[in-house]
This record gives structure tokens, C-alpha cells and sequence, in this order.
């Protein structure tokens, strides 16, 4: 578990949530820059966080902006809004610096989930950073999108906003509903035990939970995407990338994923068949095989 957990203010003004996991005793390996997906927290990652301790690492984590208990920016928790994916920036900036600031010791390594992936990946193209690596698991290079073209949602999306509705769910979009608590045929993961965590993560503390997504926030997803899907973008990423990806994903494009590590200069990529999306809240099997890519990746790239 993440231990302590306190805040740190944005740019902005908001109070942003971050936790620390010290290393096993004997000295830190190195940190480990853990990043989250959307709508997730840092108790979501506490297994994670005592794997990662187990092997010499300390952690660190954050809840991002609009989500966990970090502040929301819409009168109602459970939308799922930012104004603009530049604000996760600033806000890891300031993270990386209390991280530092706080004792965490190089290598510097970049573990990311989804979202945070892609955050993470726009961390380490346009800004200054310590990191020796980056691990990402289903990275948000793009999202798996209804069966309607991109230039006609984008034009939809614009509507939207023109006519005030930035923080209007899009279609589709609700609060936390029943059927996220159903586990058959759920895109997330196959491990009913680890799926019934998240419920009872949030039965023990509802205002962790956030639903669907904002006009604003996927207006903002899809500029951002533009960027990262463009060939000089992983062209010009100079650092070393285990990308994981999950054989049977629902939620990002994996097409998009192995074009990006085909481009990247030092990219490996690693599938993980039969895993849903959420690969560090897999079964066994399948955490292990992204265990064990991890350890040799970290063992060659940050030792």
C-alpha cells in the first residue's frame, strides 16, 4: 500500500493526491514513477505497488487531476472532465519534482497504464525528465472509437463545445451505473477477484469513483492523440520502451500500438495473449508474463 499519501497543488490551484511505497529494506533499486489509467487511484495499485517493493523499488503514485480524491473540475464527481491534456503535464512535472524532492533515487523508471501511458509518453517527447526507461501497459495511443469516422466525431465534438456542452457527458456517458459492477464479459480484466476490488474499493469510499467522459475531455483526448500518432513523435523518442499489450483490448487500438513501437528507435513489444486491458489486474498467468518481460527490461535498461 501507498503509504504516506498527502497532496501537492497544481498550477491551478487544485489539491493533487500522491502516495509513496518505500522499497524492501536494504536500499532502493531505483523509483518507480507509477501512472495510472483514467478513472483509477492509488489504492487500484496497492498489489502493484507491494510487487514492485518486493523487487527493491520505491514508488511513487498519483491520483490525476479529475479523479481518486485528487481535485475534480466539474460540480459533479463523476464526470470524467479535464479542459486539456497539457494540465497532466504540469501536473506529473510538479509530481517528478516532489518525488525528487522527497528522496526518490535514480534510475528513474516510467511504469504507466493506459492514459497515464500516453501522458507519459508526451512527458518524455516534450519535456525535460530523469527517466533511464519507460514500461507501459496498454498505452492510450488511441482509443477503440464507435463505427463512425473520426473527421465526423471531431465535427460532432466542436458542436458540443461551441454550444457550452464541454462538461456535458457525451452519449452514452453516465455516472458509475450497475452494470460497471457486473463482471461477465467486462473489457477490463478476466480475474473476478481482482475485478471485485474495485468494487469494494469503492463501496468503502464512493467519492474514489468517476464515470463517463466529458465533451471537453475527449476533445482533448483526440488533440492530443493527433500528436502522439504522428510519425515524428515516436521517431524522435530517445529512450528505451517495453510496450505490453493486451491480445483480446476493447478499449485502445492495438494497431496503433505496434505501429508506434514499430517507429519508436528502441522499442520492444511484448503481447499478452488472452489479457484484457487492465494487464496488472490480470490473472496470474498473465501478470506473469508482463512480470517477467518487466524484469528483464528494468534488469537490461536501469541497472
Amino acid at each position: 500500500m501507498f503509504h504516506p499519501c498527502d497532496y501537492f497543488e497544481s498550477f491551478d490551484g487544485l489539491r493533487i493526491r500522491w502516495g509513496y511505497r518505500a522499497p524492501s529494506p536494504g536500499g532502493p533499486r531505483g523509483s518507480i514513477i507509477l501512472l495510472n489509467g483514467r478513472t483509477e487511484y492509488l489504492e487500484k495499485y496497492a498489489e502493484t505497488a507491494d510487487d514492485l517493493h518486493r523487487r527493491g523499488w520505491a514508488v511513487y503514485s498519483m491520483d490525476w487531476r479529475g479523479q481518486g480524491l485528487s481535485g475534480r473540475l466539474s460540480p459533479n464527481r463523476l464526470k470524467g472532465h479535464v479542459g486539456r491534456f497539457r494540465d497532466y503535464l504540469e501536473d506529473l512535472a510538479r509530481f517528478v519534482d516532489l518525488a525528487r524532492s522527497h528522496g526518490a533515487a535514480p534510475p528513474f523508471v516510467l511504469l504507466a497504464h493506459s492514459m497515464g501511458g500516453h501522458i507519459g509518453l508526451r512527458f518524455l517527447r516534450e519535456r525535460r525528465h530523469p527517466f533511464a526507461c519507460a514500461v507501459l501497459t496498454s498505452p492510450m495511443i488511441d482509443i477503440e472509437l464507435p463505427a463512425v469516422p473520426r473527421r465526423l466525431l471531431r465535427g460532432f465534438v466542436r458542436v458540443a463545445l461551441q454550444l457550452g456542452g464541454a462538461k456535458a457527458f457525451v452519449p452514452g456517458g453516465r455516472g458509475f451505473a450497475r452494470r460497471d459492477g457486473i463482471f461477465e464479459d467486462n473489457p477490463l480484466t478476466s480475474d473476478p477477484e481482482r475485478f471485485r476490488r474495485r468494487l469494494s474499493d469503492l463501496a468503502a469510499n464512493p467519492r474514489l469513483a468517476v464515470g463517463g467522459v466529458t465533451y471537453g475531455w475527449l476533445n482533448a483526448a483526440l488533440d492530443s492523440i493527433e500528436r502522439v500518432r504522428a510519425p515524428a513523435f515516436a521517431r524522435g523518442l530517445d529512450i528505451p520502451v517495453l510496450l505490453a499489450r493486451a491480445t483480446e483490448e476493447r478499449i485502445v487500438s492495438c494497431e496503433a500500438q505496434a505501429r508506434f513501437c514499430r517507429r519508436t528507435p528502441d522499442c520492444r513489444l511484448v503481447d499478452v495473449p488472452g489479457a484484457r486491458h487492465e494487464l496488472l489486474m490480470e490473472i496470474d498467468r498473465h501478470r506473469q508474463v508482463f512480470w517477467q518481460a518487466f524484469d528483464a527490461f528494468t534488469a537490461l535498461r536501469a541497472d
